[in-house]
């Protein structure tokens, strides 16, 4: 689905013959620090034209179909246990097959019949039967407005503000004070709210409405172009229960993983006995593993953005939340590029933390993109160095850093190919001198050294480090400081515009929460 600009003519547009201003609509839009308000308030719903023309084929489309009385179309004889096994040796984990980014299957409407000239606020399309549909631009303004808000944009969060604030109500376009339910004006209600981002979410509108945010900020200046993007993985806690599940990998090795419960998308009495397909009552969710003592049951979230601007591009969720984040850099930018192709000319660099310090990742990048990948260096489990060091040297960490005697790191100067050693200089202190002269192991370490002692250290006591990039030069610490950037750019989506505790279940209603927060977050740096 692609976004075409219109020439949208405003003559079908009806003057306001009387604008009804209420007072507490005046003190917000007076009330510094309610950007919600000021946004939806100021809404160009000529921007978003060809995003409810999607919106009402979809609908259209859903209705033919009736998909609310669809049950699950594979059937199978196989028992509960089967289906554990089944469902956890293909996870992504598992079968390295499978993709590691969720992949879904959008449905595309059969008919496209809304004409982009006969919707605008308050008006909708024209049906030969059935009842008028709600406001897509009422409907809309409501998910970005409650993200906004700080709230997470789901269809429970939606109504709950809708009912119980009539500003908001108002400035999306409903009328709070309507008696008939049925009306179209009237604030709807919360199953038809669940429908409007099921739709929205099984055609793709939102994805499609986020990407169209970002590439619209590019064109525009809002996001400064840079030749450098970072990326990173945050967890989202998984509104689901686990269960501890053995099996095979493709190997035939035995595995523990632990999985949400296995459930079926049937509506028959007794489920244990009937054919249809058993599936996972919650895909994509996994155990992250931060730390020894510290694990979490929930879905990981694959962030890429600018790090000078601090400003994220994209957000996607991972297949299997059990996976290395080393995995999931390379196929984000993958995809990310065909979505926003116009920015792959210009990504010279790429930044990531320990988990892509590895060669075949960053040959990955250099051989398709042509793009530098630096991630911070992982020693993996080397240990300091204490003997057989130069004089005067008291450790070398696995790091590269190169401890005095005296308790001071050396100062990294550069490589000498011809004897393959990484050479260290003197240390200096606050006033930028040399800190060997006024040393008091100045005699035991170097005597007749006027500007301090140089240290060579064989490439072989560091193997890990490539001598090439290492990570103790001055260029690539200046480069690194930037990647902690996106620590930022997770806050605002996590923290900021929503939740990092979901109260839906699956990759695909987890992608989505995704897309409508990096959409709000679009639009509120627009403003």
């Amino acid at each position: 689905m692609s976004i075409q600009s219109l020439n949208i003519p405003t003559h079908h547009v009806q003057i306001p013959l009387i604008l009804v201003v209420d007072e507490d609509d005046k003190i917000l839009s007076n009330t510094p620090g309610n950007e919600w308000f000021q946004i939806l308030n100021n809404f160009n719903y000529l921007e978003y034209i060809q995003i409810g023309v999607a919106y009402y084929d979809a609908l259209y489309d859903y209705n033919i179909k009736n998909e609310t009385n669809s049950l699950a179309e594979n059937s199978t004889t196989e028992t509960k246990d089967e289906a554990k096994k089944r469902l956890l040796e293909n996870r992504p984990t598992v079968d390295k097959s499978q993709p590691v980014l969720y992949q879904q299957n959008f449905i595309e409407p059969q008919n496209k019949v809304t004409s982009p000239f006969s919707i605008s606020p308050g008006i909708v399309p024209e049906r030969f039967s059935g009842r008028k549909p709600k406001c897509f631009f009422s409907l809309f303004k409501s998910f970005i407005g409650v993200s906004l808000m700080g709230r997470p944009a789901t269809p429970y969060e939606v109504y709950q503000t809708l009912i119980s604030n009539p500003a908001f109500a108002r400035v999306c376009g409903f009328n709070p004070n309507c008696k008939s339910q049925n009306h179209f004006e009237a604030v709807p209600s919360h199953r038809k709210i669940q429908q409007f981002d099921m739709i929205m979410e099984r055609y793709g509108i939102w994805s499609t409405a986020k990407y169209a945010e970002v590439a619209k900020n590019i064109d525009n200046g809002i996001i400064e172009m840079e030749d450098t993007v970072v990326g990173d993985t945050t967890h989202y806690h998984a509104y689901a229960n686990f269960e501890v599940v053995k099996g095979k990998d493709e190997t035939g090795k035995k595995i523990t993983k632990s999985q949400s419960k296995v459930t079926k998308n049937c509506r028959c009495e007794n489920q244990q006995e009937c054919e249809h397909e058993y599936v996972l009552s919650d895909d994509g969710a996994g155990t992250i593993v931060k730390s020894g003592n510290k694990m979490y049951f929930g879905h990981k979230a694959s962030v890429v953005g600018f790090p000078s601007q601090g400003i994220p591009l994209d957000v996607r969720a991972v297949s299997d939340a059990a996976t290395n984040d080393g995995e999931t850099f390379f196929p984000h930018i993958q995809d990310f590029f065909l979505n926003i192709p116009s920015i792959k000319p210009h990504i010279k660099k790429a930044l990531y933390d320990s988990a892509c310090y590895r060669d075949d990742v960053k040959t990955q990048f250099k051989e398709e993109f042509g793009i530098d990948l630096k991630a911070s260096i992982n020693p993996r489990r080397k240990q300091t160095i204490e003997k057989e060091l130069p004089r005067g040297m008291n450790k070398l960490t696995p790091y590269g850093e190169l401890i005095c005697n005296e308790g001071i790191e050396m100062e990294y100067q550069g490589i000498r190919l011809k004897s393959e050693s990484f050479i260290y200089g003197a240390p200096k202190d606050d006033n930028g001198k040399v800190s060997c002269n006024t040393c008091c192991q100045k005699e035991e370490c170097c005597p007749k050294a006027m500007k301090g002692r140089t240290v060579n250290i064989p490439f072989y006591l560091l193997p890990h480090i490539d001598e090439t990039d290492p990570p103790m030069g001055k260029r690539f610490k200046a480069l690194m400081t930037r990647r902690p950037s996106v620590e930022r750019m997770i806050k605002r989506l996590k923290c900021d515009l929503g939740d990092d505790r979901l109260n839906k279940r699956g990759n695909s209603s987890f992608q989505a929460y995704l897309d409508k927060t990096l959409l709000a977050y679009q639009i509120l740096i627009r403003s």
